[in-house]
């Protein structure tokens, strides 16, 4: 027998909840990317990792996360899907931490220094991401995760939303590859992650 999950969001709650994701969701994440409990490891790259450019401009739409999440909550008005949402990011933030803990993964940003011909706005941001964004908790990605689960929110009501906000989603998902953030192997387990997450919540919590 399936647990039946509580609509637990109304129009009175919906964003403090959201900020309270958020705090929840940043803390757990710079926790495990700053204190490091076991050796790191660095993930082969594949001919597709070796192929890909470092496009340092495209940190505009990797710093978009945010308000890809903010939008795709704000806009839902079906309560159930946005509690699906949070059920499902706090799911998907808890795997992924304790994978951070005790399998932790890196990435070698050392390999991609900042070209000097860079404009002073996109390098400033891109600095101030590696210095904020240790080049730890690559795999799974968060940043894919929660982004396809920002779309996967339109996936029962409202549909004519989903193109767009999957079409962000995977905007994001491939700057971090161009800003030398993941792999490819981070990409493809933050996707599965999100896809086996959102089903799980939604046969937990009907529409």
């Amino acid at each position: 027998m399936l647990l039946n999950l509580p609509v637990f969001l109304n129009s009175r709650n919906k964003y403090p909840y959201f900020a309270l994701g958020v705090l929840i969701g940043g803390s757990l994440y710079l926790l495990s990317n700053h204190f490091l409990l076991f050796p790191v490891h660095l993930l082969p790259f594949t001919r597709l990792d070796q192929a890909i450019p470092f496009i340092p401009e495209t940190v505009w739409i990797y710093n978009s996360d945010l308000f890809l999440f903010l939008f795709a909550y704000g806009f839902c008005k079906d309560m159930a899907s946005a509690s699906r949402y949070l059920y499902s990011f706090l799911a998907v933030l808890i795997v992924s931490v304790v994978v951070f803990f005790f399998w932790p993964t890196v990435y070698p940003r050392d390999l991609f220094p900042l070209p000097q011909v860079l404009d002073p706005y996109t390098a400033k941001v891109f600095n101030h991401l590696r210095s904020v964004d240790a080049p730890s908790n690559c795999l799974p990605s968060l940043h894919v995760s929660v982004s396809y689960l920002s779309a996967f929110i339109y996936l029962d009501k409202q549909r004519e939303k989903f193109p767009f906000f999957l079409g962000w989603a995977t905007l994001v998902s491939l700057s971090t590859l161009t800003t030398k953030q993941h792999y490819i192997a981070d990409v493809l387990t933050g996707l599965a992650l999100a896809i086996l997450v959102h089903f799980i919540f939604r046969r937990l919590l009907k529409s």
